[in-house]
């Protein structure tokens, strides 16, 4: 072996990366962005989680305890709610993620020397936010639960636990963290099938020169497009219901809502990231160029979109952008339908959300798709 032929060869090499600015962006683009996407979407020390209080004491022992909920920043009491009827709508809505109902007469029960049992009704789908917003419950009970049982040891009182609380986890009493985790993925499934394998579908055919074989063919545009979309929409439709039937059969999944409804769901996102998928491979000019196009939008889509990491725990910015990652919105509907029950009365805002989203990736695939060689 000579050194020197293998110098040339790197240098050759070198020199057809410096010829590929967008791959040599990407190159350094993308390790960058998975850095920040693990250091601030990888959190699990959740804040901000909304939470609706029932308030039928309205006395000054309620009121502490909602400012110790608020007070590091945890909850968010974000509805005042008047029944229990309206704490499980608010969650059903997911308006609130935690609903707290304190019983009356709290200070009265307080100085009669007898304790007092707060309910909570928590949103127990994700195993990992339902065992944090437990802890934050009783951290927040617990602070004022010493300040009560000071106070009362100063005045030479003894008494039992002042305040005690009973958590309901809804959805998923169990805590099974796969009936949370199959719904994510189906959306892991068609954004690699509908987006990935569509990406490379059309600038596989430019590198081959088989692209040039269709111009020469009096197929249109639209149909070309179509032809190539179907086979992967059929694929992803198929995996699907695949994974549907075994987390259903094996892992004993509920589907409490309508399963017309799911399908209607999954339809819409296939649609969108098929799309996508044109668009990628219309806009790249060589396979690789592609696969780390795919990547761009694969990466952001499993770490923000709330499938592994709960997007309480994130900062502000980032929970801003998660509105921009369709499979977030796929992933509260298929939820919502499977482990709620949801229907589209509750759940419009996402299925909302997925419509504008493939209606607007099905223009740009449009505009972006010529019958001419690139």
């Amino acid at each position: 072996m000579r050194w020197s032929r293998v110098r040339a060869v790197a240098k050759k090499e070198m020199l057809e990366l410096r010829r590929d600015p967008v791959l040599l962006r990407v190159i350094v683009v993308l390790p960058v962005a998975m850095l920040l996407l693990f250091g601030y979407a990888v959190n699990f020390n959740l804040k901000h989680i909304p939470l609706a209080v029932w308030d039928r004491a309205h006395d000054r022992i309620s009121r502490a305890l909602v400012r110790e909920l608020e007070k590091d920043g945890k909850f968010d009491v974000v509805y005042r709610a008047t029944g229990e009827a309206e704490l499980k709508r608010l969650i059903d809505r997911q308006e609130a993620r935690v609903g707290l109902e304190l019983p009356p007469k709290m200070l009265e029960e307080l100085r009669a020397g007898r304790g007092v049992r707060l309910r909570a009704l928590v949103d127990g789908s994700d195993p990992t936010f339902a065992f944090q917003v437990q802890v934050g419950l009783q951290k927040a009970a617990g602070r004022l639960n010493a300040r009560l049982i000071a106070a009362r040891m100063l005045a030479g009182e003894a008494q039992p636990l002042p305040l005690t609380l009973e958590t309901e986890l809804l959805y998923n009493p169990g805590g099974d963290t796969a009936a949370f985790m199959v719904p994510g993925i189906v959306g892991i499934v068609i954004t690699q099938i509908a987006v990935i394998l569509t990406g490379l579908a059309i600038v596989r055919e430019k590198e081959t020169r088989m692209l040039e074989a269709l111009i020469a063919t009096p197929v249109r545009p639209g149909e070309l497009v179509s032809g190539k979309v179907l086979p992967y929409l059929a694929i992803a439709f198929a995996d699907t219901l695949l994974v549907l039937w075994v987390g259903h059969t094996v892992f004993a999944v509920p589907m409490r809502g309508n399963p017309a409804l799911l399908l209607l769901l999954v339809f819409l996102f296939v649609l969108g990231s098929l799309a996508v998928g044109i668009v990628v491979s219309t806009r790249s000019r060589t396979q690789i160029q592609a696969v780390f196009a795919t990547l761009i939008y694969y990466l952001p889509s499993i770490f923000l979109s709330g499938l592994f990491f709960p997007i309480e725990g994130m900062p502000r910015a980032l929970q801003l952008f998660t509105y921009l990652i369709p499979l977030r919105y796929f992933l509260d509907a298929a939820r919502g339908i499977m482990l709620r029950g949801a229907g589209l009365d509750t759940l419009y805002v996402p299925f909302a959300a997925l419509a504008l989203f493939t209606g607007l990736v099905l223009l740009l695939a449009t505009l972006s798709f010529r019958k001419r060689l690139l």
